[in-house]
């Protein structure tokens, strides 16, 4: 009998500890040179589960449609006098994009955004500034902490220069955007993902937006030419030492899922990068439906490719010197694409169009 009791208390501690509460702090976020990569299931047949203490939440069946790569720098690695208290940025991609973050021991919030993108006219840059900073999480972080966020996003003024259908020319824009959120951490327990099985804090966020646009038009700005508003429920999956969210959902008005994020891999130290290391021919370029590469597969061991935004859309492992990647699915538009050696090392870098 005292056998038996023996075993029965070692089965209640195992259960206990795989669904052990945990607490988020500030050495849950990734640091400098960390990489992560995040997976995006358009098509997910999960589902946010329920709130409340030792819940066990099944996400094994989640996807890879695409994949986006986040790379934490120092804010010293790439200043913006707009985002001055920033310690931590996200840069998304291969491109210059990025997001600043301030992780301390109260919480991790961002500061905004900066970026280039080009709407036809050429790049142009655009800052998103939070005032005050968007709270992501507040630290330390346990159950039924609980937060209310109020702050606007102001990007001001860029050149736009089309004509996006109207008949005239705008030529510049400005945008500013009041958010209400409120975050509750309403559950925990574990999540089990592709990735694996973690003890796990559930946050639920709620955001009201309000959007306003304004246009320079005719010599003069014009208010409130576009106007918007928009509210969506989020969840998100906290775990000790995975540097991010292990998932994100987003639900629409309707709490229809609208987006699913998870990591595919634990923050790993950023590639290495040695310019033109080796020498690759695409052709032909610009491209319709294929398109070519002719590497040195000795030291090549895969090929990544981007669109515009930075999102890595494919990642081709490469085989042979000769490797033909099909293009008939990709939209028109300029895309970059990077070697990997075999040792993580990026050995070039480069750009295609395709146009069709």
């Amino acid at each position: 009998m005292k056998k038996l009791l023996l075993t029965t208390s070692a089965i209640v501690a195992i259960t206990l500890f795989a669904k052990a509460q945990i607490t988020v702090t500030t050495a849950d976020i990734a640091s400098p040179t960390k990489v992560i990569y995040q997976a995006n299931d358009t098509m997910p047949t999960v589902s946010v589960g329920s709130f409340g203490t030792s819940q066990t939440w099944n996400m094994s069946a989640l996807n890879t449609h695409s994949t986006d790569t986040m790379t934490f720098i120092s804010y010293a690695w790439a200043p913006n006098s707009n985002f001055s208290t920033s310690n931590l940025v996200a840069k998304q991609g291969w491109q210059n994009a990025y997001v600043y973050l301030t992780n301390n021991a109260s919480g991790l919030t961002v500061q905004g955004s900066s970026g280039s993108q080009d709407f036809g006219a050429g790049p142009v840059t655009i800052n998103q500034i939070n005032s005050p900073s968007e709270i992501l999480m507040n630290f330390p972080g346990t159950y039924l902490t609980a937060f209310t966020n109020n702050y606007m996003t102001n990007t001001p003024a860029f050149y736009f220069g089309i004509d996006p259908g109207i008949g005239f020319v705008i030529d510049s824009v400005r945008q500013h955007s009041e958010v209400k959120k409120t975050v509750l951490v309403d559950g925990w327990g574990s999540l089990t993902t592709p990735l694996g099985t973690y003890n796990v804090l559930r946050a639920e966020e709620t955001i009201v937006r309000y959007d306003t646009t304004d246009a320079y038009l005719f010599g003069t700005w014009n208010d409130a030419i576009l106007t918007s508003a928009d509210s969506t429920t989020g969840y998100s999956w906290w775990a000790n030492g995975v540097g991010f969210p292990l998932v994100s959902i987003k639900l629409d008005s309707l709490s229809n899922i609208k987006q699913t994020q998870w990591l595919q891999a634990l923050p790993a130290v950023g590639i290495n990068e040695q310019s033109n290391a080796t020498t690759v021919l695409v052709y032909p370029n610009p491209a319709q439906n294929q398109i070519n590469f002719t590497v040195e597969s000795s030291k090549v061991g895969a090929i990544q490719v981007m669109d515009i935004t930075g999102r890595m859309i494919d990642y081709i492992v490469v085989s042979n010197d000769n490797v033909a990647i099909n293009t008939s699915l990709f939209a028109n538009g300029v895309y970059s694409y990077a070697l990997v050696g075999k040792d993580n090392v990026i050995l070039n870098r480069g750009k295609f169009t395709i146009a069709k």
